[in-house]
């Protein structure tokens, strides 16, 4: 070989690190050595310790369950007994608009998002009253007059709830002066007798 030309070395090149790591070898598993007493001991210690918090979070996590589902109970129970006023409200307004007719109609509810709500007016005393109908109770309401809301008779004249308690407590007030012995008591309801 000349000089110029290099010679091709025979020996092996080393392994590279990149490339040994391909061939490497896993190490045996080795079982850890024996804990000594103390240890052991304090490792059991902190089991016990850590099995204890579970259980009181637990306790804890089971006790705000037993909580939200007592409260779930009763607010349903809230839902269904003010359902059951409202019901029996719409029961007394529909025997009112029917002691009342030339005096009540009911509209669509402007005011409400939902679909199906009225407005019953009334007017006793020479005072106009005003409710909202849910739609489940449209059905008691159907001897009502049924107006457009631009219907003068639909028309709110302003009243709140409070002037509305006020003008129903005078229309009781006038309507039970009609009822009033020579005495000025108020004369008793009769009984129904049977035959």
């Amino acid at each position: 070989m000349t000089e110029k030309t290099p010679s091709r070395n025979q020996e092996p090149e080393p392994v590279r690190p990149w490339f040994a790591r391909l061939f490497r070898r896993p190490k045996p598993v080795m079982t850890p050595p024996p804990a000594d007493g103390p240890h052991i001991l304090r490792l059991t210690q902190e089991l016990n310790a850590a099995l204890a918090e579970a259980a009181r979070w637990k306790r804890q996590a089971d006790s705000f369950e037993k909580d939200r589902e007592r409260a779930v109970e009763a607010l349903v129970g809230c839902i269904a007994e003010r359902d059951g006023a409202y019901g029996e409200r719409a029961q007394l307004l529909a025997w009112l608009a029917a002691l009342h007719p030339a005096t009540t109609v009911i509209t669509q509810s402007p005011d409400v998002d939902e679909d199906g709500w009225q407005l019953l007016y009334l007017v006793a005393g020479g005072w106009q009253m005003s409710w909202h109908i849910h739609p489940r109770d449209a059905e008691l309401f159907r001897h009502v007059t049924v107006v457009d809301v631009t219907d003068p008779r639909a028309q709110w004249d302003g009243h709140g709830t409070v002037q509305k308690y006020e003008r129903m407590r005078g229309h009781v007030r006038l309507l039970a002066l009609d009822s009033l012995g020579a005495d000025g008591q108020l004369t008793p309801v009769t009984e129904v007798r049977s035959a």
